[in-house]
């Protein structure tokens, strides 16, 4: 801490100190369970928080970011290249340090030694930028280096948190005329406070009767007609429609036992949370209950559960993940392979895939890249649903950034359409509603430019008591109007069940 203050001073600005110490059987949602609950003793000021748990190469993390100690609200067209100086601009003054890590040693390249920025952007950058003019919706691209972080990695075959290695980590400001003994006593809570919560579990969910979803079929029927229409003219091959449902609940839901719901649910998805806490200077537009007091739980949570991974590029490899191509599971053994089978053989679901495929191949070649694709897409089985999915790789030269390949990949075929600009453009003039968060990058990123972004698609936005759903369908020129809007159907009620648990 010393040589860190002599550094402020020197430089003249405060410098980040980042502690980081290991736990065994310490479980990231346990941590924010505490924190959010009524008997909290500890922890950041800013209640708001960022979690993501996802497949790597080496098994499974889950990270959780608690507060924030540097925050960047981004907006307009340049949010991408805005980031990336970000980043650059914070690490020099980040310095990292191990402390008291006994027998529970790092890996060689793990993530874990690494302070990592959470990072969410909007669908469309322009209509976000009118929305927060508005105070209606987020920026463009939110930027976040916690004041907590714990990250947690797990073997490919142990359970959620037995057996885990877990690593916490502190950040801290330290300016030129910072109390040493102060922030030593602060130090020591933060870490005594994780040691207590380990071993401890979450509580057991209950689940309800499931939340009943009503899409406006007509109006997706006919918004599906309109993008018919506009494929068979030319100007379009393939555009995705969202829809937006809002539903009451009759409390706001218990979020880290509904993540932890959702991981169980859908492991093979990445499981997500974004939350704006009340109370902060930069909240734009804070809901508040009937006597126009704040109300007693964070403004907005941004959360789902994406089996679309965007981009991972871990020390110079690139991964992406092409879906596109949907049908139910089935309700015997016999059936769901009769459906695999079907969505494997058609061609409408073939050509929907393919353009997504084409879509990324196409991004990677404009910056240099020379990807690896698969003759053929494979099944990805999901609890309700299983789509066509192709693993695209390639190899990060070092003049590139992670953020370049965002800006070049946002929004693929799987979620946009193709050609990208005239969807993008059928999209803004046809959906009643603003995407928002839905269908965007959210992850985490550290100093080195490695990251995790997926797809945030399968979502909900929670208010309160209030939550919005969302999911969406690919049309191409062969599509069903019907099949689509029951496919859409069918994702929202899979979050709809979710939402039900306590």
């Amino acid at each position: 801490m010393a040589a860190c203050q002599q550094m402020a001073r020197a430089r003249g600005i405060p410098q980040i100190l980042s502690l980081s110490r290991s736990f065994s059987g310490l479980d990231p949602l346990v941590v924010l369970a505490q924190t959010l609950g009524p008997n909290r003793r500890s922890g950041p000021e800013d209640p708001s928080y960022c979690y993501l748990s996802h497949r790597a190469r080496h098994g499974t993390v889950r990270v959780l970011g608690l507060g924030s100690l540097r925050r960047v609200y981004l907006l307009g067209e340049g949010r991408f290249q805005a980031s990336q100086a970000f980043l650059e601009e914070l690490q020099p003054h980040l310095h990292a340090e191990a402390v008291g890590w006994g027998s529970l040693a790092l890996p060689s390249g793990s993530g874990q030694e690494r302070p990592l920025c959470f990072s969410r952007f909007s669908f469309n950058p322009v209509r976000a930028s009118a929305s927060v003019a508005q105070h209606t919706c987020g920026p463009a691209a939110l930027l976040v280096l916690p004041e907590w972080q714990i990250w947690q990695e797990q073997e490919p075959t142990g359970s959620v948190a037995e057996g885990a290695r877990t690593v916490v980590r502190l950040n801290l400001e330290v300016m030129p005329e910072s109390d040493l003994a102060v922030l030593g006593t602060r130090i020591h809570h933060c870490f005594a406070h994780m040691s207590r919560l380990s071993q401890q579990q979450l509580p057991r969910w209950e689940l309800q009767t499931p939340l009943q979803v009503e899409v406006n079929r007509q109006g997706l029927l006919a918004r599906i007609d309109k993008a018919l229409q506009a494929i068979r003219s030319g100007s379009l091959e393939k555009v995705v429609l969202a829809e937006a449902v809002d539903l009451p609940l009759a409390t706001p839901p218990p979020i880290p036992t509904l993540l932890a719901y959702l991981e169980q649910r859908y492991a093979d998805c990445s499981v997500f949370a974004f939350a704006e806490g009340i109370g902060r200077r930069e909240a734009w537009a804070l809901e508040t209950s009937g006597q126009g007091q704040p109300a007693p739980f964070p403004e907005r949570v941004f959360l789902g559960a994406s089996p679309e991974r965007l981009l991972s590029v871990w020390q110079g490899q690139i991964q992406i993940d092409a879906l596109a191509g949907s049908v139910a599971r089935g309700e015997t053994v016999s059936q769901d392979q009769a459906l695999a089978q079907q969505l494997l053989e058609s061609p409408k679901d073939r050509q929907e895939h393919q353009l997504v495929v084409r879509s990324v191949g196409e991004a990677l070649r404009q910056v240099g890249l020379k990807p690896r694709i698969p003759s053929q897409p494979r099944l990805l089985r999901l609890a309700n649903i299983q789509h066509l999915q192709t693993l695209i790789q390639a190899e990060m030269p070092p003049d590139l950034h992670l953020f370049d390949l965002l800006a070049q990949l946002h929004p693929t075929a799987a979620v946009g359409g193709y050609p990208k600009q005239a969807a993008v453009d059928w999209i803004e003039a046809a959906e009643p509603f603003d995407r928002s968060g839905y269908a965007a990058p959210l992850g985490w990123v550290d100093l080195q430019g490695n990251g995790e972004f997926v797809v945030a698609i399968r979502s909900a936005l929670i208010r309160g008591d209030r939550a919005r759903l969302y999911a969406g369908a690919g049309i191409v020129a062969d599509s069903c109007p019907e099949q689509e809007v029951a496919e859409i159907r069918l994702k929202l009620q899979s979050l709809a069940q979710a939402l039900a648990i306590k």
